[in-house]
Order: structure tokens, then C-alpha cells, then sequence
């Protein structure tokens, strides 16, 4: 029973992390007076379901049965990514695959600066983030 609590524990940390990003990154692009075209609210959902349980299942088996094995992880970004690439074929071109893992990859960092109490690193990984995403929204404006 612990282990699949664990299994669902990741799964919806990846989860709520994954949608995050997207409707950051959709806040993102109408910043910048870009089209980011999304599907339905529940293909995307499906989407975002499938591709977190990769990452869930994934940190799940590097955090209990390999522990050093961390670096490991980015194979599931990259099958992440893989993954909306192909939903996303026709709209999305490597931009948005790229800032889309970068954005959760933020989204991730700060919940486990959060969920361990490092809430100084949190804050200053938010800060930072948020300098460059309002530098680069001035940038594109300003073209």
C-alpha cells in the first residue's frame, strides 16, 4: 500500500507541476503576443496525465531503488517532451517543447524548495525566473 501511495504521490507532483507549466507558459505566450495553440481542456489534460506518470514513475523508481542515480532522470524529460512534440505536431515548434521543460523544470524546483523549507532558494529561484521571463517579454514587444 506504501509503495503505490508513493507511486501516486509522484505522479501527481509531476502532475500539478506539468499544468502549472502549461498555463504558465500559455500566460507566457499572450504576454508576448504569441499564439500558443493548446488542445481542449481535456485532451490536455489526458496529455498532461500521461506524460506525468512517465515523470512520476520515474522519479518514483530513481528515489527508491537508485537514489544516486539522479542525472538519470533527464530520459524522462526527453520522453516528455518526445510526447508533445508528436500531440502537438502541426502547432508547436522546438521553442515551446524547450520552455515548456523549462518552466516545469522552475515549477519543480521551487515545490521541492517549498516541500523541504528552503524558502529563501524558493523565493530567489521565483525571483530570478521571473526577471528573465520580464526581460524577454520586453525583448519581444519591443520587435
Amino acid at each position: 500500500m506504501q509503495v503505490t501511495l508513493h507511486l501516486l504521490i509522484c505522479w501527481a507532483l509531476a502532475f500539478v507541476a506539468l499544468a502549472v507549466a502549461l498555463l504558465l507558459l500559455a500566460m507566457f505566450f499572450a504576454l508576448i503576443e504569441d499564439d500558443l495553440s493548446l488542445h481542449s481542456v481535456g485532451k490536455e489534460a489526458m496529455i498532461a496525465a500521461i506524460a506525468s506518470l512517465i515523470e512520476g514513475a520515474s522519479v518514483w523508481v530513481v528515489l527508491t531503488f537508485f537514489p544516486l542515480a539522479a542525472r538519470a532522470l533527464f530520459v524522462p524529460a526527453l520522453i516528455v517532451g518526445l510526447v508533445y512534440k508528436v500531440t502537438h505536431l502541426e502547432d508547436w515548434g522546438r521553442y515551446e517543447i524547450i520552455l515548456l521543460l523549462l518552466f516545469q523544470l522552475v515549477m519543480a524546483a521551487v515545490g521541492a524548495s517549498l516541500i523541504f523549507g528552503h524558502f529563501a532558494a524558493a523565493f530567489g529561484i521565483l525571483f530570478v525566473f521571473a526577471i528573465c521571463l520580464s526581460v524577454t517579454v520586453a525583448f519581444m514587444r519591443g520587435l
